[in-house]
């Protein structure tokens, strides 16, 4: 029984991955395909990787999309940051249900939020736009980095605050000198997180943008309406290699600090 459990463990955590990894994998194979198909290899060529960079509508989608990702990340972060630290470091009443407020839209479907935030922004006459494109966001993004921060903070030893208070350290001091360097891994994985839950975002971003204010999956959605080709494909490819490179230099300045430490 154990070698039959050795056995599967592998192999169903190889076909996990094959099933995760196959799709990006065709999906950068044919942004180098020579013809307009997606599903019929007719040579090599780089020629929609040049055509994805030269389409406007992408282009300007693409900007929206990284402007309100880093926008709404950082406010999510940092309310999400406030918040936990609140939870784990100061008793008051209704903590509880404070936490559950705070995480209630992970359990809400997505599309009700996105109906309620645009009835809200249409009966107080805000316009739609950048504004209400990141006010979606940081609802949506906000529970994920209190979950983290509060996680990160809960294992914080508590006599760290009064060590620094017996030196002479205010609260003000303990915390940007003590308690920030401690959870900023923590908070540097919270606002990554956001950025891309933020970036990919479709369902919130039909409802709350505007003219001038469209993010880059609804203009994907709107190319592929006019038929599928390997421009998107080179797109895609393009940020995919974007993000590995973003994860090997989080990985790599991870790897020398802990190089460092040992």
């Amino acid at each position: 029984m154990k070698k039959l459990i050795a056995l599967y463990v592998p192999a169903a955590t190889l076909i996990g991955y094959i099933f995760l990894f196959a799709p990006l994998l065709v999906l950068v194979i044919y942004a180098f395909n020579a013809g307009r198909s997606t599903v019929v290899w007719e040579g090599f060529s780089l020629a929609w990787f040049a055509e994805a960079l030269r389409d406007r509508g992408l282009r300007a989608g693409l900007q929206v999309s990284v402007i309100v990702a880093i926008a709404s990340a950082a406010l999510a972060t940092m309310i999400g940051t406030s918040a936990a630290l609140a939870v784990v470091k100061r008793p008051f009443a209704g903590k509880n249900l404070f936490s559950t407020l705070i995480i209630a839209p992970l359990v809400l479907p997505e599309i009700v939020l996105a109906v309620g935030l645009l009835v809200a922004t249409v009966w107080t006459g805000v316009p739609l736009g950048y504004g209400t494109l990141i006010a979606g966001h940081v609802l949506v993004s906000i529970p994920f980095s209190f979950l983290i921060v509060r996680a990160a903070a809960s294992g914080l030893d508590p006599r760290l605050d009064e060590a620094a208070a017996d030196l002479g350290a205010n609260g003000k001091q303990a915390f940007l000198r003590v308690t920030l360097p401690l959870l900023a891994p923590a908070i540097l994985s919270a606002f990554l997180l956001c950025a891309v839950i933020s970036f990919d975002n479709f369902v919130v971003s039909t409802f709350v943008s505007g003219v001038g204010s469209t993010p880059l999956p609804i203009q994907i959605y709107a190319t592929l309406k006019s038929g599928l080709t390997p421009k998107i494909n080179a797109l895609g490819a393009m940020l995919i290699a974007v993000n590995v490179l973003v994860i090997l230099v989080v990985m790599s300045r991870y790897l020398k600090t802990i190089r460092k430490q040992s």
